[in-house]
């Protein structure tokens, strides 16, 4: 009963500090236009800064709380943090991002005691909270891997607009500015951001750069090499974007052949990942007393302990032998 109310109390607490979180973030649309216009000033560090890695980045704002989100700024890796929450587009601030891994890894490390305190409980506890911490960031990286690919896939279609455009006429700036209303999020999206900000007193280069660097994409990343090298030495960019896409088609059919040829072994893994889980179910319905010596006795949770550990393991192997680079 005393685990129950220390569970329940933790709860309440965690939907306090969000509340007051929530209540932070209501913000003045002035500060957040002030701290936008200050990053741009004339007397702020150059975006070429050397002594900065993050130079073209402006000041992020961690929490709604003042004194959380000083705190928060002195944490090592809270930048990068802001930056992969950028990257997939989540609208979450570190702070609160800390807060749902923290309220994720005490709600699973808490489930288990509230059953009985035992050395075998206390160690599955560890074991769920170190999930409920780290399963966050594996929703996180998901969602910025899928939010690139899904940028990837746009940028074919973002060449040939802009490849046109320059044919007839327009400049660089022109033609990203008409592709950013045509395409939709989130690439649209990115490329409305960066023209904002070279309006708002950034150069181009810097722009471009600031984008590449919110996306993080090697297909992108090889479109602003190619504009890059044409503005320092010259040439034909409508030319030298389309034979880029012809480069950018070409990976994604090969993407695609590699995908079909693998398709067999995906589904094998599945099917062999799955069956311990499906025949232990088969099994427990079918003879329950037999197998609740798996459940009762610790050397039976011992076993079925080691056997979701190699699962694990098993999968991040063949994820490893099938991630192969295009």
């Amino acid at each position: 009963m005393d685990l129950l109310l220390l569970a329940i109390s933790l709860f309440v607490l965690g939907a306090v500090v969000l509340f007051v979180l929530a209540i932070g973030k209501r913000e003045s649309r002035s500060r957040f236009v002030e701290a936008r216009l200050k990053s741009f000033r004339q007397d702020e560090k150059p975006p070429d800064d050397e002594e900065s890695g993050d130079a073209f980045r402006p000041k992020q704002s961690y929490s709604g709380i003042p004194i959380l989100s000083s705190l928060i700024a002195k944490m090592s890796g809270s930048e990068a943090l802001a930056l992969q929450l950028e990257r997939a587009g989540v609208p979450l601030r570190v702070g609160e991002f800390y807060m749902i891994r923290g309220v994720a890894a005490c709600a699973l490390f808490l489930a288990p005691l509230i059953f009985g305190f035992s050395i075998f409980n206390l160690f599955v506890s560890l074991v769920l909270g170190a999930v409920g911490y780290m399963a966050p960031w594996k929703w996180l990286t998901h969602k910025r891997d899928k939010r690139t690919e899904r940028i990837n896939a746009q940028l074919v279609d973002m060449l040939g607009m802009v490849s046109n455009s320059i044919k007839s006429g327009y400049g660089l700036m022109q033609s990203l500015d008409f592709a950013g209303g045509q395409l939709p999020a989130p690439l649209g999206l990115e490329l409305r951001r960066m023209l904002r900000e070279a309006t708002l007193g950034m150069t181009s280069e810097a722009a471009l750069a600031a984008m590449g660097e919110r996306i993080n994409s090697k297909d992108l990343d090889l479109v602003l090499t190619a504009i890059n090298i044409q503005r320092a030495v010259g040439g034909n960019l409508s030319e030298i974007l389309d034979k880029v896409a012809y480069t950018m088609r070409e990976r994604e059919r090969i993407r695609g052949d590699i995908a079909t040829l693998t398709s067999q072994q995906r589904l094998t893994g599945i099917v062999v990942g799955g069956l311990p889980f499906f025949m232990f179910a088969v099994f427990m319905v079918m003879s329950p007393d037999y197998m609740s010596v798996f459940l009762t006795e610790n050397i039976g949770r011992i076993i079925l302990l080691v056997a979701a550990g190699l699962e694990v393991l098993g999968y991040l192997a063949m994820k490893k032998i099938m991630a192969i680079e295009i």
